[in-house]
């Protein structure tokens, strides 16, 4: 009897409130990596976006992450919020930090995950150009290093194969600040002048930079390239007028981010990423053990 009463004492875990790892304690983190080891970990930016928040790109792969973990039973955790900017260093807005170093941090980051026990890793970014730079060779190095395979995933060029129509992600950028809380960071109209919403003054045309681009040769993974004008970065949606107007955009928005990631049928994902694990640990690696480049 006494046995049955310290079993049950030692069974008793406060059930999870968020699947943020940051805010969870210790006893639910262990619990948790007994049911899944899977987690999410965004990557984005902060950089001139107009008179759209900084962090704009950083906070939409967080609320993908958010919808990821739920949708997968894993968690999510603060990642990396300033990656390489690209083209928009000129701006006091923006926060520079170079590929390599972005990697480093996140290399450093994903072996502390690994030996905590989190071996399905998922690195999400959304909406920022330069980010293969940094997570796409954080993914393979790692891999090298490890011989574990890590997923990254760029909704940039994933959401096409879902082939939406564009109402069914027109709202996601309100949708994302508002599952992170963040929904009045984003402006409402007439809250900006019209001098303050575009550049100051006349930008000369890049001439070479426009012909390059027209010719297929141009973005941030294939050249070099800065825009002129701390306003040229971020685009000029239609503003909602009202603070109700902008809750309301939020709501669709969350609805489309959540809509996104059921249909990227991530559970299914993650069990083929675990069966590609084994793979590679008890097939390939035994196979070419010499070959390879030892593990860490």
């Amino acid at each position: 009897m006494i046995g049955l009463l310290v079993g049950a004492m030692q069974a008793q875990v406060r059930p999870l409130h968020t699947r943020d790892l940051t805010r969870l304690s210790q006893v639910q983190v262990g619990a948790q990596l007994s049911k899944s080891d899977v987690i999410f970990i965004p990557v984005g930016a902060v950089e001139t976006n107009g008179i759209q928040p900084s962090g704009r790109d950083y906070v939409w792969p967080l609320a993908y992450a958010m919808a990821m973990a739920e949708e997968t039973g894993g968690l999510y955790m603060p990642g990396l919020v300033w990656s390489y900017p690209g083209t928009t260093t000129i701006a006091p807005s923006t926060v520079y930090l170079s590929p390599q170093a972005g990697t480093a941090f996140l290399k450093d980051l994903a072996h502390s995950l690994l030996k905590q026990g989190f071996r399905r890793q998922v690195y999400v970014s959304a909406s920022h150009g330069p980010a293969p730079l940094t997570v796409g060779t954080l993914v393979r190095e790692f891999f090298e290093e490890t011989h574990v395979p890590i997923l990254y995933i760029n909704m940039d060029t994933y959401l096409p194969r879902l082939q939406l129509a564009a109402t069914a992600r027109s709202k996601t950028m309100y949708g994302a600040h508002a599952m992170t809380g963040r929904l009045e960071d984003l402006a409402l109209a007439g809250e900006y002048g019209e001098k303050e919403s575009h550049a100051a003054g006349p930008v000369p045309v890049n001439q070479g930079l426009a012909t390059l681009g027209k010719l297929g040769f141009a973005g941030s993974l294939s050249l070099g390239s800065w825009v002129a004008d701390v306003m040229a970065h971020g685009g000029s949606e239609a503003l909602p007028t009202t603070a109700a107007e902008r809750a309301d955009w939020g709501k669709e928005g969350e609805e489309q981010v959540r809509a996104i990631v059921k249909k990227m049928q991530l559970p299914e994902a993650m069990k083929a990423l675990q069966q590609h694990d084994r793979y590679t640990r008890e097939v390939v690696v035994p196979k070419f053990r010499d070959r390879l480049p030892k593990a860490r």
